[in-house]
């Protein structure tokens, strides 16, 4: 009974490092995607930016 319930522990135990590891896992991929995300978001508002530039001599739009 005893030998029992410590592999039951054991077992336990386990899956929840195993779980915890797998969660840690996504983190870490979540927050890279978030950061390739806002790089990808700045270049975007920079192109933007540099699109709609205006020599303010003679009001051309230049591309």
């Amino acid at each position: 009974m005893t030998l029992t319930f410590w592999m039951l522990c054991f077992a336990f135990v386990f899956i929840l490092i195993l779980m915890i590891k797998k969660q840690m896992k996504i983190d870490r991929k979540e927050i890279a995607l978030d950061l390739e995300n806002k790089k990808i978001e700045t270049l975007l508002k920079s192109q933007k930016d540099s699109n709609n530039y205006t020599d303010f001599t003679d009001s051309h739009l230049y591309q």
